[in-house]
């Protein structure tokens, strides 16, 4: 029977600022902190072919200073306070983010502020000669030289067309960043670094009207800025792609398999969260049975679910055991997900995936910076805040039948793109 689980609700209020800048106030004075995300509708997908890897550049370039913040104040001003700060680069958004004693939420405002104003007058090609070869070094450290580093990156490039923005990595082809130009990095900056394209979420111990007080005094005055130029007619991601395998330095072949899902906030993205713990979280999950525990096929079975605004990706993956051949692994795969559309899944193990899922959700949510986290970002792809709430309650709605049902429509025997890596001297790839 379904499980009896309370709705989950994070309690926020939302104003918009005259210039379009999202406010988003959640208040909980359990203790005296303040979580600061100022998120950017604007990620790798808002690139072009040529030029990727651009939104996760100008993130590491807003680190550098701004007009009065130079190089090295803006972490020393927040060491001072006992503040952190970082910042992250996805498909959909950019984020930035500081946590500060409440007494000093009024300096993490004027940083970010400053980053949204003043930066400009601090890029130079120096800055971005400095920046290019830290990324560089990331692709290298992360994907180049990892094994299973570039298993992604090609099967989302299996996954999409060449020019759905979901086919390029976020980190950027390594041609690609070193033909960057201050150009490039000055025109998104312009083009989506503005008030009209940001949510503002300030949580913590600050109450709703002085939270929306101080977004007017460091943000109200500065212009809108243009409206964000999204691209239109996005191509279909492929229904189902050719095998692809490569070579890597990996002691063992791994194997994926990625499909293309309805988007995050949809009531389908919710119920394929589900059948994701159905199908791989603890020992007495479906996969984990066929390929771990009882299969004695593979080491490790994982899926994976992408909270993404054009599509989600739901993905699988396995590493095979010694001397197993990764096609085993794929049969076994196909055999599980065929039982599930076929016969379903019990009442029992619907229950028990909610459970879990509303476990991990409040084990997450348990943290203040998570919980600005999630906001900002159903402001930002969902349009509105309180859609998280809406977003959380879905699980309580899955049935056997709605899991039997995207099982069936979504994961299909042959769909989406798979991908086998194999041991190998050097990287490489079929084409493809």
């Amino acid at each position: 029977m379904q499980p009896r689980l309370d709705p989950l609700r994070i309690a926020s209020q939302t104003h918009t600022l005259a210039n379009g800048l999202r406010v988003v106030a959640h208040y909980d004075a359990s203790a005296p902190s303040v979580a600061v995300h100022l998120m950017y509708h604007a990620g790798s997908r808002e690139e072009h072919p040529g030029r990727t890897g651009l939104a996760h550049l100008l993130e590491h370039l807003m680190f550098e200073g701004s007009l009065h913040a130079p190089k090295g104040e803006f972490d020393d001003l927040l060491e001072r306070v006992g503040g952190s700060n970082n910042g992250s680069t996805w498909l959909d958004r950019t984020n930035y983010f500081e946590t500060v004693p409440a007494h000093a939420v009024e300096l993490a405002l004027w940083l970010e502020r400053e980053r949204m104003a003043h930066f400009l007058p601090v890029l130079s090609e120096e800055m971005l000669e400095l920046q290019r070869g830290v990324v560089l070094n990331e692709r290298l450290q992360s994907c180049e030289s990892r094994p299973y580093g570039l298993a992604d990156e090609r099967l989302y490039a299996s996954l999409f067309p060449a020019a759905h923005p979901y086919s390029w990595p976020t980190i950027g082809y390594r041609a690609d960043l070193e033909a960057i130009t201050l150009a490039d990095v000055r025109a998104f900056y312009e083009q989506f670094y503005t008030p009209r394209n940001a949510v503002l979420v300030l949580a913590g111990d600050l109450r709703p009207e002085r939270a929306f007080a101080l977004a007017e005094r460091y943000f109200g005055d500065l212009p809108a800025g243009p409206p964000p130029s999204r691209l239109d007619g996005v191509a279909a991601p492929h229904a189902r792609t050719r095998p692809l395998s490569m070579q890597d330095h990996v002691s063992f072949p791994r194997w994926y398999r990625a499909t293309a899902v309805p988007r995050f906030g949809s009531p389908e993205w919710a119920a394929l969260d589900v059948l994701s713990y159905v199908l791989a979280d603890g020992e007495s999950s479906r996969l984990q049975r066929a390929l771990v525990r009882d299969g004695q096929l593979a080491q490790d079975a994982d899926t994976w679910l992408f909270p993404t605004e054009l599509h989600g990706v739901f993905g699988i993956v396995a590493t095979a055991r010694s001397g197993v051949e990764p096609a085993r692994i794929a049969a076994a795969v196909e055999r599980t997900l065929a039982e599930l559309r076929e016969q379903g899944a019990t009442e029992e193990e619907v229950a028990g995936a909610v459970r879990r899922a509303r476990r991990d959700q409040l084990a997450a949510l348990d943290e203040l910076e998570e919980r600005a986290e999630e906001l900002a970002l159903a402001a930002t792809l969902l349009g509105d805040a309180e859609r998280l709430n809406e977003q959380l309650d879905l699980y309580r709605r899955v049935t056997p039948d709605e899991l039997q049902r995207v099982a069936r429509e979504y994961l299909a025997e042959g769909s989406g793109a798979t991908l086998t890596v194999l041991p190998g001297e050097e990287v490489v790839a079929d084409a493809a």
